[in-house]
């Protein structure tokens, strides 16, 4: 009696034999043949894989491959073409009293921390390795397996790795927006007052530390900024708050930046420039940078 595995799907019937179909491609050039034959039940299609030629393999082996290759084709629907959609139920289920823009900007920041810019292909490999353990223990002890259960019942760490990363989209995107409003703030106390000098140039010289100079290249000096310095030394001194409150009480008409080699302050630049626009001018290199 040949021992089957039967696949069963509702919502990728297609896919799920292109895949298939794909592997049984390559598993023919190592040896041995399988057949998929296709029935439904009610809504759900069932690929059932047979072995029929396994050549030097083993009937064991030849079982024991397409096992694999079928959890290895559910692997890379769930990650590959479902995964995007998981998270957009998570975010609809879990986070449904925020508005759809949120609620779209949310997901595109799950989709980040998920697939990074930085092309780390590495983190989706390891989540398609998890799938695909998981399908393997599950066709240990089952001939039969039903995708869209097996995603609902039977990969809960799964599922839960993908809520933790709509749970980290969420703080991310409540901080942005809260930091957004902080600028704004920021914006409309600067439009609101008169400059009090027309240009001033910070020198970053390492992360938190910075000298400021004036137009004609000397140590800044005006009389707003000893008070100012006076109310930050009675606490703990955050040099990046000082900064940007020293920008703001005195709202210069143009801003410019030195950076020291490999100092990084992307954040408090990121700040100045979001309040101050194009009062701001980034210096590409000079005697100040050096």
């Amino acid at each position: 009696m040949k021992k089957t595995i039967s696949v069963g799907t509702n919502s990728a019937p297609g896919l799920l034999y292109s895949k298939l179909n794909n592997k049984m491609q390559y598993m023919q050039e190592e040896g041995f043949i399988w057949d998929i034959d296709v029935g439904k039940i009610g809504e759900f299609t069932f690929l059932e894989c047979c072995p029929q030629k396994y050549s030097r393999f083993k009937r064991e082996e030849a079982v024991k491959a397409i096992r694999y290759y079928i959890a290895s084709s559910l692997a890379e629907i769930v990650v590959d073409e479902w995964e995007i959609r998981l998270i957009k139920k998570i975010v609809k289920e879990q986070f449904f009293y925020y508005n759809e823009r949120d609620k779209r900007a949310i997901l595109e920041r799950a989709k980040t921390i998920l697939n990074p810019s930085n092309g780390n292909s590495h983190l989706k490999w390891q989540r398609k390795e998890k799938v695909k353990k998981k399908v393997l223990e599950y066709l240990d002890s089952h001939h039969e397996i039903v995708l869209e259960g097996f995603v609902n019942f039977r990969l809960k760490d799964y599922m839960a790795e993908l809520e933790d990363v709509v749970n980290i989209a969420v703080d991310e995107h409540i901080l942005e927006k809260e930091y957004l409003e902080f600028i704004r703030l920021l914006k409309y106390f600067v439009d609101i007052q008169e400059p009090r000098v027309d240009m001033i140039k910070i020198i970053f010289t390492k992360p938190g530390k910075f000298f400021l100079l004036d137009e004609d290249n000397q140590p800044f000096k005006h009389e707003c900024m000893e008070g100012l310095v006076a109310d930050y030394l009675e606490d703990d001194i955050n040099y990046d708050d000082l900064l940007i409150s020293a920008l703001i009480t005195l709202a210069p008409k143009k801003i410019e930046l030195h950076l020291e080699k490999d100092v990084e302050v992307k954040e408090t630049i990121r700040t100045i420039q979001n309040v101050f626009g194009r009062r701001v001018y980034i210096c590409e290199g000079c005697d100040k940078c050096r």
